[in-house]
């Protein structure tokens, strides 16, 4: 020990020395990159060793790391991507002076998030929500049909997250969808508020519970979730069609107002919003069956021989699904196809549907022991345009029983989708003041002028949109007198993806900038 301290100084003196030198020689070689960064981490380090220096950055890490964040920047992790599927299905129950009208959707959702490191991260998001409600039968003569409906609704979904990588996450999200919604006929008595209560018992009988529960899709995964919502609110909507000739115009609007409660399961914040929603969608159909009637002879016959085809087409697939669920052994005899096809017409049509949807929900954000954390707002708007084909067949028997089923399929044309979110951060003081008051008074329209000047953050994200939607419609009325309708059955099916296109945060006195660490 007396040694070492005897040569210190002097040892010391030599390594700053031969520092100086090698620093002076990178100085004038112009030596830069990683050699250059070691090797002043190591002049550092001898410095520190002789006293002379307090703290020496890691080597591997460049000075540009050290640079402050841009304050302006959002710190909320970002949607780098997205893709869903959902099952959809609506059962209406005529009644004696309005129609019952149940609705009930799944959807299984995959989420790319991306934070303020640049970090991705996935997520997994399964919701279902119910509604309940009555609508007027259609009402209308002539070219122009339609109605209206109204109810409540309710909401419950859970969030899966903490997945580091894709492949991960998307196991995850492929084995929830089959096992939430791969069945339509499973989902539809699961989760519509009419047969779901049957279901839900069944899961609680002893012995076989818990098989009836995870055939039906009820079983919850092993995987823990990392959040939970539950909200509900009203909601309404309008139907209706207009038939010029062989175009047909079908109309549909529905909105929702809703309030819920958000949980995140991990470090305890609970966030309380609300939300305005709607959509309306337009299309334009043209009725191939009423243009095949008005051809020449030779033409109507060649176009009714491929509508034939056309039917048989369908009968096969129907033959392959009986036999899948019956037996290989099931075969649709020729008398039994020429049977259905007398008593079956198909009208075929093609058209565009054209969608818009928008949204505005505002949180309120609080950690684990009540206190404030943030204020938020997201609109979200999407605008689509879909090629669309349909099918109508219709049947009826002596008695005047008459049955008509739709079945068609979109295909998305054009979609974009643009999501902007803005928060206030609770430790900023100028953004506490803002908090502070909209607690008291509420006044959203003061917070939307706070953010235009800057106050807080706000980042925009743009998406492109594929994919593609199939629904089928079934409905009756029995012959006689008194004439009575057996109600409606719809469902529908959409697989959709959105592509990150464009990432830009809103920077005060510059405007909307690159936001490069979304991507």
């Amino acid at each position: 020990m007396a040694r070492d301290r005897g040569e210190g100084p002097v040892a010391y003196l030599a390594s700053l020395l031969f520092c100086a030198v090698l620093a002076a020689v990178l100085l004038l070689t112009g030596l830069g990159g990683d050699v250059a960064r070691f090797t002043g981490a190591a002049i550092c380090r001898v410095g520190q060793a002789a006293g002379l220096v307090a703290h020496c950055d890691p080597p591997g890490r460049p000075g540009t790391d050290r640079t402050a964040p841009d304050p302006d920047q959002p710190v909320q992790p970002c949607l780098a991507g997205s893709e869903s599927t959902y099952l959809e299905e609506t059962v209406t129950i005529p009644t004696k002076r309005v129609d019952v009208r149940t609705n009930s959707r799944g959807t299984i959702q995959l989420n790319k998030r991306v934070g303020p490191d640049g970090r991705p991260v996935w997520e997994v998001v399964d919701f279902t929500w119910g509604e309940g409600g009555v609508s007027t039968p259609e009402v209308g003569k002539g070219p122009v049909k339609g109605g209206v409906w109204g109810g409540l609704m309710m909401t419950n979904g859970k969030v899966y997250g903490g997945f580091t990588t894709e492949e991960e996450a998307r196991r995850f999200f492929d084995d929830l969808k089959e096992h939430r919604i791969g069945s339509e006929v499973k989902f539809t008595l699961r989760t519509n508020p009419v047969t779901g209560g049957f279901v839900w018992l069944g899961s609680k009988l002893p012995w076989v519970g818990d098989d009836i529960d995870r055939y039906m899709g009820g079983s919850e995964p092993d995987r823990k979730p990392t959040g939970e919502y539950l909200d509900g609110g009203i909601t309404g909507g309008l139907k209706g069609d207009v038939e010029l000739g062989p175009v047909k115009i079908p109309l549909k609007g529905r909105g929702w107002l809703i309030s819920g409660t958000q949980h995140n399961l991990v470090n305890g914040e609970k966030t309380t919003y609300y939300t305005q929603r709607g959509e309306a969608e337009v299309a334009v159909q043209l009725d191939l069956g009423d243009i095949i009637s008005k051809l020449p002879p030779p033409l109507r016959r060649s176009a009714q021989q491929g509508l034939e085809a056309g039917l048989d087409a369908v009968l096969n697939v129907v033959e392959g699904q009986l036999k899948s669920k019956i037996g290989n052994n099931f075969v649709l005899q020729p008398g039994q196809r020429a049977q259905i096809k007398g008593a079956v017409k198909l009208n075929p049509s093609i058209g565009l549907n054209y969608k818009h949807r928008a949204g505005t929900t505002w949180g309120v954000t609080q950690d684990k022991d009540g206190k404030v954390v943030r204020v938020t707002q997201t609109q979200n708007g999407q605008d689509v345009l879909y090629a669309r084909v349909d099918g109508k067949l219709k049947s009826s028997n002596s008695v005047g029983d008459k049955f008509d089923a739709t079945g068609g399929k979109q295909w998305i044309l054009f979609a974009q989708r643009t999501l902007t979110e803005k928060a206030l951060d609770y430790s900023r003081a100028d953004d506490r003041k803002l908090i502070d008051q909209y607690l008291l008074d509420g006044d959203t329209d003061a917070l939307e002028r706070a953010w235009d000047q800057g106050a807080g953050t706000m980042g925009r994200t743009t998406y492109d949109n594929t994919g593609e939607t199939g629904k089928a419609e079934a409905k009756g009325a029995a012959g006689g007198k008194p004439k009575t309708r057996w109600g409606i059955f719809e469902i529908g099916r959409e697989d959709e993806k959105s592509i990150l296109q464009d990432a830009q945060y809103f920077k005060p006195g510059v405007g909307w900038v690159p936001w490069k660490a979304c991507r």
